[in-house]
């Protein structure tokens, strides 16, 4: 039986987390973390991947702190590194909140670098572990992720379609692009989550070298590690990803042809096999 996905706030220490859920809790636990940008939370990174997941998986996907209907600290952090550990302890309280002594983990783009500060803390946490299109390297920033940084400083319809449209390799093959356009804009324009938002990337912007992962950390790391990255990725560049083949100890790397920053839409043909082969290479087979 595959349960339906559906989104409920559940404790995870000292902030509740809105955790889209999908799947059977007998099955293995799958944890998803998303990525940044205005108006983005778990159920826009996840929600269409969730079906196929849920029927080998449990799918637990929080609102990182920060975005969604996740509760927010106050008073709002001004660097992100901070950020980045309340989101590491909503990991945490989450998990235990649940029950979960262990889980695979998937990280995308900022959700990336969250899902390595999360293993680097709480090794015993996790079993094994995926990157997509993902921060916490050294790299040369793209003009894409600048414009998305600054996005709130003029935050128009116009500028956050052009956003959204050079996320992906070619935005023609989504029937449904407008529809994500009006509803992440939305989301990004709310007038509660704006203001901690226009906060939270202004901390982003200056202070992403705080959360680059060194090498010797990395080195250290005991988990397998699968790395997926779009080939025409605009927003976070493919020297990231080599950065952690590199010095990661147990690493693979996909890179994905006709595929932009979000592999999970663009390429969930070549997504999913990688997923299966790598979580449950018994189920693959």
């Amino acid at each position: 039986m595959v349960f339906d996905a559906h989104e409920k706030m559940i404790p995870s220490g000292e902030l509740a987390s809105n955790c889209l859920l999908a799947g059977d809790p007998k099955n293995p636990p799958l944890l998803l973390l998303h990525g940044a940008g205005p108006g983005a939370s778990a159920a826009s990174n996840w929600l269409l991947c969730a079906p196929d997941l849920a029927r080998h998986f449990y799918v637990i996907a929080p609102d990182a702190i920060g975005f969604g209907k996740s509760e927010m600290p106050n008073p709002i952090p001004e660097k992100i590194s901070k950020w980045m550990g309340y989101r590491v302890e909503q990991v945490k309280g989450l998990l235990a909140e649940l029950g979960i002594e262990k889980t695979h983990i998937i990280g995308n783009s900022m959700g990336g670098a969250l899902a390595m500060q999360c293993v680097i803390e709480m090794p015993e946490l996790f079993d094994k572990c995926m990157l997509m299109g993902a921060i916490g390297a050294p790299f040369t920033k793209s003009p894409t992720l600048a414009r998305m940084m600054s996005f709130y400083d003029d935050p128009r319809i116009s500028r956050y379609r052009e956003l959204i449209e050079s996320f992906v390799y070619d935005p023609s093959v989504f029937d449904n692009i407008d529809e994500i356009i009006q509803e992440r804009f939305a989301k990004a324009m709310d007038p509660e989550l704006r203001p901690i938002q226009e906060l939270m990337f202004k901390a982003m912007n200056e202070g992403m070298d705080s959360i680059i992962i060194p090498p010797p950390v990395l080195n250290r790391m005991e988990h397998e590690w699968v790395i997926v990255h779009g080939r025409q990725d605009k927003v976070v560049p493919l020297e990231t990803s080599l950065y952690f083949l590199e010095h990661l100890k147990n690493a693979e790397l996909h890179v994905l042809d006709r595929c932009g920053h979000w592999a999970q839409t663009q390429r969930w043909d070549a997504m999913l096999p990688i997923i299966m082969n790598h979580f449950l290479p018994q189920v693959a087979c």
